[in-house]
């Protein structure tokens, strides 16, 4: 099972994803308790890639990157149970190009650097601009702000 903590992330990508690798530089940078899972090193149970398609509310070939991939192999991709999906991710981890990122029960899908900022409401909300000589605001100024210490 995930850490579902909401005082925690946990990140799955794949070693060989531009994008994954991308992301975990910012991921990396939050002042937060991460568990990183990189699943080309490591592998993750069965029912907690049901669990996160489940989270996800999508299919798994909408997970994986399977454009431009031959997967004959493993017969017809349209016919594919979560079975042979599970099963084909464990062989070939590079099909996850898009990194997961889940915080207590909150699961995403990240398909742009940004969006992990955007999951974890981190923007430019408290930040003036201001001269160079004087220091910004980077504490919350408006009520129901989020920020990530």
């Amino acid at each position: 099972m995930l850490a579902r903590d909401k005082n925690q992330l946990s990140y799955i990508y794949s070693s060989t994803s531009h994008l994954g690798k991308q992301v975990l530089g910012y991921v990396q940078g939050l002042k937060k308790k991460v568990e990183i899972i990189d699943i080309s090193k490591e592998g993750l149970s069965d029912t907690i890639w049901v669990e996160l398609r489940d989270n996800l509310d999508v299919p798994f070939d909408e997970i994986f990157t399977t454009q431009n991939e031959d997967l004959s192999d493993y017969g017809d991709k349209d016919s594919f149970s979560k079975t042979d999906w599970i099963k084909i991710i464990n062989k070939r981890p590079e099909l996850l190009q898009k990194p997961i990122a889940v915080n207590g029960d909150s699961v995403m899908l990240i398909a742009h650097r940004s969006e992990i900022l955007k999951f974890f409401d981190v923007d430019s909300a408290g930040l003036e601009k201001t001269f160079g000589h004087e220091a910004p605001t980077t504490s919350s100024t408006t009520k129901g702000e989020k920020f990530v210490k």
